[in-house]
């Protein structure tokens, strides 16, 4: 009997991780929302300009930041290789 109890809860604690939230809407949204007077419909038109600016933002600076580490490795790469081809003085002296 325990074991169906143990397994009745595992069950149970599946079904609540597994069930789906309520939908909420975004901060501006929900304050738009809240809000009834007509004066802030410009503000909510630029709220939500700044919001797009701020997602586009991220993206960009992601490309950005894996961009400029690729630039960096292949300046480091480049650095690399011109140490490998000059002669050295030590084997230079032994010739």
């Amino acid at each position: 009997m325990t074991k169906i109890h143990c397994l009745a809860g595992m069950l149970l604690i599946a079904a609540l991780l597994v069930a789906p939230h309520p939908a909420q809407a975004c901060p501006a949204c929900t304050e738009f929302a809240s809000s009834s007077d007509v004066d802030d419909t410009d503000n909510f038109a630029a709220a939500m300009n700044e919001s797009i600016y701020v997602m586009l933002g991220v993206p960009f600076s992601a490309l950005f930041g894996v961009g400029f580490m690729i630039y960096r490795g292949m300046k480091m790469n480049d650095q690399f290789r011109e140490g490998l081809q000059k002669p050295s003085a030590a084997c230079g002296a032994a010739n």
